[in-house]
């Protein structure tokens, strides 16, 4: 079985390596970019899940979120904001930029597994969430 390609961006090397090590853990292949034009690059290669920073120098994880809607190559990959930036109106500019999950650091391990596998495990809820239906 193929393992599942995770991209995280963040430009804490310290929270980057932990959510490297994290998920690589539970058997995912992940990737990193410590800034927004980078992750852009590396999204040329394909990745089943992205998990972004907002607060990052240059392009804001908001802005990532947006030019991956944007892209017809990457638009259905699930993106999962995990983040300090925990207000209303953080979250709201999240979903806005077409976020499918938004969460707040600190977040357990086991919740951002359990988030994760939401989205990638094949019999998840989830995981065929940005799937058009048939039109009628």
């Amino acid at each position: 079985m193929k393992k599942k390609r995770i991209l995280a961006v963040d430009d804490d090397p310290t929270a980057l390596g932990a959510l490297k090590q994290i998920l690589t853990q539970k058997g995912y292949e992940v990737a990193t970019a410590p800034d927004g034009e980078q992750a852009l690059e590396a999204l040329k290669s394909g990745f089943d899940l992205v998990i972004l920073d907002v607060a990052m120098p240059g392009l804001s994880g908001y802005d990532v979120c947006r030019r991956i809607r944007e892209n017809a190559e990457t638009k259905d990959v699930p993106v999962v904001f995990l983040t300090a930036k925990g207000q209303l109106m953080d979250m709201a500019e999240g979903q806005e930029a077409g976020s499918d999950l938004y969460l707040v650091k600190p977040v357990l391990a086991t919740k951002l597994l359990n988030m994760v596998a939401m989205f990638l495990s094949d019999e998840a809820p989830l995981a065929k969430k940005r799937t058009p239906s048939p039109a009628p």
